[in-house]
């Protein structure tokens, strides 16, 4: 339980969560009254925001120590990454600004793309990724056709989008892998 709460503090993880929390009751706020496809796209922008501020704790303060541990950290990253996709899921999803299945599949593809941006581009910039696919979202309109523009803004995309899917399984396994395997960038 020791190394749990020094973890926890070391990684930042008391200040993201009290962040993405409030986050999404401040979005949550801003969308009351307003149309369904508004509060969708606040959603995204909660979930974009939520994620994306995990993402300074992706990494520890000394990396060289983190890579002479006596402990293989793979499971530990993978861990921290599905407890932020968890976190942040419940955090919009307890709003009910969109429908559950929106929720978990973004939290899924914008968690993937935070730990990308940690393992390409390192822990300060790793909110980069999802913040800028977040709000390139909430900006241009969610459309059907042609397929590519489904694709690209597959977070304002409705549940029932394959592409959408495929674009947030894609976009979150390849993060999670790559943060997983490499951890977080110098």
């Amino acid at each position: 339980m020791r190394f749990l709460n020094l973890y926890l503090r070391s990684r930042q993880v008391p200040t993201a969560l009290a962040a993405a929390f409030g986050a999404a009751a401040a979005f949550w706020l801003v969308g009351v009254g307003s149309p369904e496809h508004a509060r969708w796209t606040l959603a995204v922008l909660a979930i974009g925001f939520g994620v994306a501020v995990f993402g300074a704790g992706l990494g520890g303060a000394d990396p060289d120590l983190e890579r002479t541990a006596a402990f293989s950290w793979p499971p530990r990253r993978l861990g921290h990454i599905l407890a932020v996709m968890g976190l942040v899921a419940v955090a919009v999803a307890a709003t009910g600004m969109a429908p559950i299945e929106v929720v978990l599949r973004d939290a899924f593809g914008l968690a993937g793309l935070t730990a990308l941006g940690a393992a390409i581009l390192g822990k300060q910039l790793s909110w980069c990724f999802p913040l800028v696919w977040a709000g390139g979202s909430a900006v241009f309109p969610s459309m059907s056709e042609p397929a590519l523009m489904q694709a690209l803004t597959w977070p304002t995309q409705p549940p029932n989008s394959t592409i959408a899917v495929v674009t947030a399984l894609i976009a979150g396994a390849g993060g999670l892998l790559a943060y997983v395997i490499t951890g977080s960038r110098r």
